[in-house]
């Protein structure tokens, strides 16, 4: 049951991320939104750190607030944001990762790009999510093209639907109507895989997501997440997760196939264009990530 009053819920999935979760959660709490028009729901996925002590006192520093802590036993990030849709009150979910650190205008952008008139047909939202590394981290390697191994999302400063892109999952709003009328997240799927099949259900339903650069999350990126092995091992399971979300569609398939060996392919013009500018380590990583995107879709096992 919804609540009348309540406008948004703000969805937090968590797993060991003691280091980051108490600046996601602070964050939050400072929002220039009226308490009463918004809850904070951390979904407590497995962790076998310090979160339930994070959560419990943070709801004892924080009485003002509609805080809910709930557990998902089933591991998986698609199972901890389904339980986030169960345990939701408000007409809007939002998502944000427990690394993520929202600004303080967070819920009230949503709250009135949702209830604006002119985006009543819209059904999702996103806004920009900025990489936020350690110093002297930022990595020299990364390009535009492969922006999503980092989880950077900057469509500029206009407000935009979404066409070929899609929000990332550290900062994407949903109206609840939505999982009511078409379910939640793939479990099957493992990262950015799920996101993606949401985005595409909502597409073909005939539903439109709008780009908002005002709703706006700094996303943390460890140092880890920049290392060459985990990149090749996240671009192998980008691909892989592709071919889980069309498993049985052969025309799909295939047509998913052609697309990555084009963009592979592509990734070499480019590659040579970046070897030209001295860039060299821009031209390696672009054609390692598309490699391996192509790799990974034919992989049942990726260790």
């Amino acid at each position: 049951m919804k609540s009348n009053d309540l406008k948004l819920s703000v969805v937090v999935c968590t797993h060991n991320r003691e280091a980051y979760l108490p600046e996601c959660l602070e964050n939050l709490s400072k929002q220039n939104a009226a308490n009463e028009l918004f809850e904070i729901i951390v979904v407590n996925n497995n962790c076998t750190d310090g979160t339930e002590s994070i959560c419990l006192e943070f709801e004892k520093q924080h009485p003002e607030l509609n805080f809910v802590y709930t557990k998902e036993n089933k591991p998986g990030l698609s199972n901890a944001r389904n339980k986030g849709i169960e345990t939701a009150k408000g007409k809007l979910i939002s998502f944000i990762d427990d690394d993520g650190f929202a600004r303080e205008d967070y819920v009230s952008e949503i709250v009135a790009i949702a209830e604006n008139p002119t985006y009543n047909n819209y059904i999702a939202f996103g806004g920009k999510v900025i990489p936020r590394y350690n110093p002297g981290m930022e990595p020299n390697w990364l390009s535009k093209y492969i922006n999503g191994v980092v989880s950077k999302v900057d469509l500029g400063e206009k407000i935009v639907p979404f066409t070929s892109k899609y929000p990332a999952g550290c900062n994407m709003i949903f109206r609840s109507e939505f999982f009511e009328q078409h379910g939640g997240f793939n479990a099957d799927l493992e990262i950015r895989g799920d996101d993606k099949f949401v985005f595409l259900k909502l597409k073909a339903a005939g539903l439109k997501i709008l780009y908002v650069p005002t709703i706006y999350v700094e996303h943390f990126m460890d140092d880890f997440r920049l290392e060459y092995k985990f990149l090749q091992r996240l671009s192998k399971i980008i691909g892989q997760s592709e071919r889980l979300r069309l498993k049985g569609q052969t025309f799909q398939l295939f047509k998913k196939f052609v697309e990555y060996v084009f963009k592979y392919k592509v990734s070499l013009i480019l590659a040579f264009g970046f070897l030209l500018k001295g860039e060299r380590l821009k031209a390696k990583y672009i054609v390692m990530v598309r490699w391996n995107v192509l790799r990974g879709f034919f992989m049942k096992n990726i260790k």
